[in-house]
């Protein structure tokens, strides 16, 4: 049975149609990630789930227990739906100490006390915090608060978890390190998680399932290594990873291949849509599959170098091409001049 059905989500704010008819499934025991760029309405889906925004038409369902139907009337509230939150501002009691903001989710509950002194305990060492207890959060690290939201959001043992954007408030480093035990932590509590994030790696290292919203609606799901290898839009290939992206007119088509071209330049690529000879088209191609080359060659253009950056793992490479910026990463530093770059035809997608 899913942990959660919700069926033709619509939200309406004003004029504004922030969900058109989304749909939602979440097995139990599976993270599912809601991803999108701003504005494109995981949030406000995620709200409905919870009960802190009122749908205007849909059906929610959470285990066996419809939450939400327009047509038959039914609005369950928050505070009645057995769900764990997690909220990107952690939104901890500053007056109390760990202790007390764990143990507050129970007494809402009304758990009688002498369950609650076991049952934080045992959150509280689940997630590395025993020793804290007694600490207040301005005493804790942006990464232990965050932790502490999360053992108030288990403490009680909901069937689902929601959770929105809960690593951005962390530096770049310490959110890398949580990805891991995030998902490890919610995979041993055998919980189900809706994911909130803008955020494609975090989304990808995190979920066995990604529902990528834009403009309200679902633009594509699966599982990441789907979502990514093989993006059905423009749009989920662009959001996903980072690209090089060429605009040109197709030249010829020849089956799943064609050929784009621009003023100077033209290169054969995978064609991902139903557009024929003389229309405009885009390429993209993921930065990571692109390769500088000795000398010229088929798929290959001599493009001068612009820029060099230093970042750490890698180096980046910048080109020109008709004005438009081309990245090229690699492993050594590089003089300038021209460089033979290479587009992989099976890499190069063509919308």
């Amino acid at each position: 049975m899913p942990e959660l059905v919700a069926e033709d989500i619509v939200k309406r704010l004003g004029e504004n149609d922030v969900l058109r008819g989304v749909s939602v499934k979440l097995e139990r025991g599976e993270i599912v990630a809601l991803l999108g760029p701003s504005g494109s309405g995981k949030t406000t889906l995620l709200r409905c789930v919870a009960g802190l925004e009122r749908p205007d038409a849909g059906r929610i369902v959470i285990g066996d227990q419809p939450v939400f139907d327009t047509a038959r009337r039914i609005d369950v509230p928050a505070e009645k739906r057995g769900i764990g939150l997690v909220f990107q501002s952690y939104a901890l009691w500053p007056h109390r100490t760990v202790f007390a903001n764990v143990a507050y989710a129970l007494r809402l509950r009304g758990v009688a006390d002498a369950e609650i002194r076991p049952r934080v305990a045992q959150a509280l060492e689940s997630l590395g915090l025993a020793q804290l207890g007694s600490r207040y959060p301005h005493q804790l690290s942006g990464g232990q608060q965050q932790r502490v939201a999360l053992a108030r959001a288990v403490v009680y043992n909901p069937s689902l978890l929601l959770m929105d954007e809960p690593l951005s408030n962390l530096d770049a480093k310490l959110r890398e390190e949580a990805r891991a035990w995030l998902r490890e932590l919610i995979k041993r509590l055998q919980l189900s998680a809706l994911y909130v994030t803008h955020d494609q790696v975090e989304a990808m290292s995190i979920a066995d399932r990604i529902v990528l919203l834009e403009a309200g609606r679902v633009e594509q799901e699966g599982e990441p290594e789907r979502i990514y290898e093989d993006p059905a839009t423009l749009m989920t290939a662009e959001f996903m990873g980072s690209n090089n992206r060429l605009e040109g007119s197709i030249r010829s088509v020849s089956g799943e291949r064609a050929e784009i071209a621009g003023p100077n330049w033209a290169l054969s690529g995978t064609l991902r849509t139903g557009k024929q000879a003389g229309e405009a088209a885009t390429a993209l191609i993921r930065i990571e599959s692109m390769r500088l080359a000795e000398e010229a060659g088929e798929n290959r253009l001599a493009l001068p170098l612009t820029s060099v950056l230093y970042v750490g793992e890698r180096w980046e490479y910048l080109f020109a091409l008709d004005g438009q910026p081309i990245r090229v990463w690699g492993s050594a530093r590089i003089d300038g001049g021209e460089q033979h770059i290479h587009f992989p035809a099976d890499k190069l997608w063509i919308f």
